[in-house]
């Protein structure tokens, strides 16, 4: 049954103070032979859990209301968020023009669906949900220029460019954007990303994955074709791979059903509404979406 009865918090003050004089003599005395091998995880874990009901009890019974700091700059996901909210604030770019628009930089990347040919990405057509991210990392490890990151992000980006072409598929249905950022930030601004738009062409989330390879070598070639090659048929190196990983039929399903649990991001006001809503969710692993 649950305990109804009122706290007396005259007698938890008494008890705080008390534990708070053992443990002052523990700080000013204390001596590693002192605790037994068997009592000192027990000690820690009820300590933890002692630290997470006065916290709890400190944010219920304290007339101003607790709040997260939701931006921390000591934490790589923090600064990851930070970074989306400036790089969804581009205008995406023709993909078709890439090639007459160098530029120098290490980063992330978003390459984007505008088209209406491939039926089974007509709900990410025109959205804030990209169709792949990506990231380049810079020539020199720890450049402070764009120019000494070296133009790794439009290489990478020519690159999908030519698998896009190679698969059949017109540049002119496509959209990016890409943004230089700080060097050794690219992983976890890569990671949040992802977490947060779950795209269909990345190998993580194990739906349409395939585009990002550069080829097979001959003694290789048993390994059967990726989706992605499957789908968009014509790399000549994946065409000389002996059978499919899964059926298009297969690979269409898997897409309905991941757009079905991961939906769809439509505009830049949703998106802005969950990054919002976005905090912690990187360092726990939780799908952005989940209550």
């Amino acid at each position: 049954m649950p305990n109804t009865s009122k706290p007396n918090f005259q007698k938890i003050l008494e008890e705080i103070a008390e534990l708070r004089r053992l443990l002052g003599a523990v700080d000013s005395n204390f001596n590693p032979t002192a605790i037994s091998k068997k009592s000192a995880p027990r000690v820690i874990v009820e300590s933890r859990l002692l630290m997470e009901d006065l916290r709890r009890v400190r944010e219920k019974i304290s007339p101003i209301r607790f709040d997260a700091i939701d931006i921390t700059l000591g934490r790589s996901d923090s600064v990851a968020k930070f970074f989306t909210f400036n790089f969804i604030r581009q205008e995406k770019q023709p993909l078709k023009d890439l090639a007459a628009h160098p530029f120098y930089g290490s980063g992330v990347y978003a390459i984007y669906y505008h088209g209406k040919g491939e039926s089974a990405y007509q709900l990410l057509s025109g959205t804030e949900t990209p169709i792949y991210i990506g990231k380049a990392d810079p020539k020199i490890v720890y450049a402070e220029s764009a120019e000494e990151q070296g133009s790794v992000l439009h290489t990478r980006l020519k690159e999908h460019a030519k698998s896009l072409t190679e698969g059949g598929l017109k540049l002119s249905n496509f959209r990016y954007r890409a943004s230089a950022i700080q060097s050794g930030m690219q992983a976890a601004v890569e990671t949040f990303m992802m977490q947060l738009f779950r795209p269909i062409w990345n190998k993580e989330n194990k739906v349409c994955f395939g585009i990002g390879k550069h080829g097979d070598k001959a003694s290789t070639r048993g390994n059967r074709r990726s989706p992605w090659d499957t789908m968009h048929p014509g790399r000549s190196w994946a065409d000389a791979t002996a059978e499919n990983q899964m059926h298009r039929h297969e690979i269409e399903a898997k897409i309905a059903e991941h757009f079905q649990k991961y939906p769809i991001i439509a505009d830049k006001e949703s998106l802005y509404d969950i990054l919002t809503l976005a905090g912690g969710s990187l360092s726990t692993g939780k799908n952005l979406f989940e209550p």
